[in-house]
């Protein structure tokens, strides 16, 4: 009791701490469905089982370069000490052959649960099946195109709306922006939930009058580093000035960027459609380069992940709960956030404790 009661106060204190921050020039709707909105309130679950310590959980790692699989781990982790869980992390660097072995080991020594982080659970349908068969459950972050359940796969897949975040991104650049628009869209086609964003933003870019969709280029997140420089220069040959804008699925594609169109001298406003990486928030505080994200809650998608897997063991469906993207700018981007990533001021540390460690 003595030890429960002191990790909470320490939830408690997190969660002060983060709301003491200032925000910088927010004059937002406070709607949930407003992506520039500041979300101070709870409204995920407020129910479910108990805490069920002492289970193993083993999170497989799409590529530890990405800030957003990093973000989500890092929650985990912080929920599954309080939880009483063994986490092992592995890093597939960016490697199928290297999350196929993780899997063929998971079935010979049995986690409790396996969690996939960014990549694409169907990829992988024979293994997660044999784990479905040894009692393993199996849930992922970013391993589909939407969230929710995915029958005979996924116990659930964490994310926010693809949709939504697509749609905020189209939104900013139309409202932000005057005169003609031509967009470059950067996507990795080996993830659904990058395909299904990337095929929204076309969406609401086509329904523009002034917009145009110049290209949509398929590059592999494990290979921006050496493919992207020519292929901005490629691009702006072909299409010089009439290039105003990117949209990259992840702030991945903006960390090598910089270098080719400053070469150029090429003036493109550069947006991201995920995740909210520290290096992206550095960015566009600065000015360089980046001017907005569509940043995902990374810590709270690590709590829910924590959730919905303590759910799984009690026995109870996953809860449903689907978080919002948020839109980050300059002005709204928090010096809290350039530490450990955008974390809502929406007490879901406390929220989910309750749950887990319920007074009587």
């Amino acid at each position: 009791m003595l030890r429960l009661l002191i990790l909470l106060l320490c939830l408690l204190s997190v969660e002060f701490a983060v709301a003491g921050s200032a925000v910088i020039g927010v004059d937002a709707p406070q709607g949930r469905d407003n992506p520039a909105r500041e979300w101070v309130e709870w409204d995920g679950p407020v129910s479910g089982p108990a805490a069920q310590p002492g289970r193993s959980v083993w999170f497989l790692a799409s590529d530890l370069r990405n800030g957003g699989v990093v973000g989500v781990y890092r929650g985990l982790a912080e929920a599954g000490r309080l939880l009483g869980w063994r986490l092992t992390l592995l890093d597939g660097q960016g490697q199928r052959s290297s999350l196929l072995q993780f899997l063929e080991r998971a079935q010979r020594e049995r986690p409790a649960a396996v969690a996939l982080g960014g990549f694409d659970a169907q990829e992988f349908l024979p293994q997660i099946q044999r784990l479905h068969a040894l009692g393993v459950t199996v849930l992922g972050w970013h391993a589909g195109d939407k969230p929710g359940p995915l029958p005979g796969l996924l116990f659930t897949n964490i994310t926010t709306s693809p949709l939504a975040a697509a749609q905020a991104a189209a939104d900013y650049i139309v409202a932000s922006s005057r005169g003609p628009i031509g967009v470059v869209l950067f996507t990795d086609s080996r993830f659904a939930i990058a395909t299904a964003k990337t095929r929204q933003a076309v969406r609401q870019l086509q329904a523009c009058q002034r917009c145009k969709v110049l290209a949509v280029e398929d590059i592999s997140l494990a290979q921006v580093q050496q493919e992207l420089p020519d292929k901005v220069t490629e691009l702006y040959q072909r299409h010089g000035k009439a290039w105003t804008h990117s949209i990259g699925i992840n702030d991945l594609y903006y960390d090598s960027i910089g270098h080719p169109l400053g070469k150029l001298n090429a003036s493109v406003v550069n947006i991201s459609l995920g995740d909210g990486s520290l290096s992206a928030m550095r960015r566009i505080r600065a000015g360089l380069m980046q001017e907005a994200t569509i940043a995902e809650p990374l810590h709270l998608h690590g709590w829910q992940m924590a959730d919905e897997l303590n759910r799984a063991f009690a026995g109870q469906p996953p809860s449903l709960y689907v978080t919002q993207p948020h839109l980050l700018v300059k002005q709204t981007i928090r010096d809290s956030y350039l530490s450990i990533g955008y974390d809502p001021d929406n007490g879901y540390r406390r929220a989910y404790a309750a749950i887990w460690f319920p007074r009587h």
